[in-house]
């Protein structure tokens, strides 16, 4: 193939560059950024819902015991030592 028969659009070409330019210009937002769900081996490692620190229930999802909280909706897998403890549903 010769260089001559086949060329790229300089738009092509030259957008690369465009883009390196506007990443450059990108800067980053000042604020901080808090979770508002606690996910700590305190709370959610001890059977509280993480969102309302409230104690979960144990529960099956899909035959796989698990903390649920169900105002928020959120579910956690339960620790092995829970799960046997509990019947299945």
């Amino acid at each position: 193939m010769s260089d001559s028969k086949f060329k790229m659009p300089s738009a092509f070409t030259s957008a690369s560059a465009t883009i390196s330019e506007a990443r450059a210009k990108v800067e980053a937002k000042s604020h901080q950024v808090e979770a508002r769900i606690n996910m700590s081996a305190e709370v959610a490692g001890a059977g509280l819902c993480p969102e309302c620190q409230r104690p979960m229930e144990l529960s099956h999802a899909n035959g796989i015991p698990v903390f649920t909280c169900d105002v928020h909706r959120i579910a956690l897998p339960a620790p092995n030592e829970k799960a046997e403890s509990h019947i299945p549903i």
